[in-house]
């Protein structure tokens, strides 16, 4: 009898070991958007409805201020909700924040399962190695925006410098971010 009750109370340490690293897991998972966050969708929300507003009044042909209200209203919207939605696709941005910062420092917190960290940094290398590909297709039509502009229009200039935006984003932020990652998941799983 003493010793079935050893074993259960081993097992029932054991199981609570291991919620307290699922409930340390979950922790991460938090829907709550920070301060940063609510910045940046605000900052979707003005780049969503100045865009085409800028755009539209560079061009040098008229066009109908409803489209251009139009589509920056469908654009405010749209932004932000696309967003917000990657976010939640990804646990919340507590969790692409915490798996950002595992990649940089090379380390994953020992509270955490292999079973949460290893597909979140997966999916992390995979949408960098995507995000490097959108780099230098912005890179290729940057040039040729930019040789547009220069016979072009002034609004051609925009496009030029809106896929400059997109080549630099794409190739410059977190560089040596996929090889991190790839490091860090060539541990040995933890037990």
């Amino acid at each position: 009898m003493t010793g079935d009750q050893t074993t259960t109370q081993r097992t029932d340490a054991a199981r609570a070991v291991d919620d307290d690293r699922i409930d340390a897991a979950r922790a991460v998972d938090d829907d709550r958007i920070d301060a940063v966050g609510w910045w940046q969708l605000v900052g979707l929300v003005v780049v969503g409805a100045g865009a085409p507003a800028l755009y539209f009044v560079l061009r040098p042909h008229p066009v109908p201020w409803t489209a251009v209200v139009v589509l920056g209203l469908a654009l405010a919207v749209v932004l932000p909700a696309a967003q917000v939605r990657t976010w939640s696709r990804r646990g919340g941005r507590a969790a692409v924040l915490a798996t950002r910062r595992w990649v940089q420092v090379g380390t994953v917190p020992a509270d955490v399962p292999d079973s949460v960290w290893r597909p979140r940094v997966e999916r992390w290398a995979g949408e960098l190695r995507r995000r490097r590909l959108s780099g230098w297709i912005g890179l290729v039509l940057a040039v040729f925006w930019g040789l547009s502009a220069v016979t072009g229009t002034p609004s051609d200039g925009v496009l030029a410098a809106v896929w400059v935006g997109i080549a630099v984003a794409g190739l410059g932020w977190y560089r040596g971010d996929v090889a991190r990652a790839e490091q860090l998941l060539s541990a040995t799983p933890r037990r």
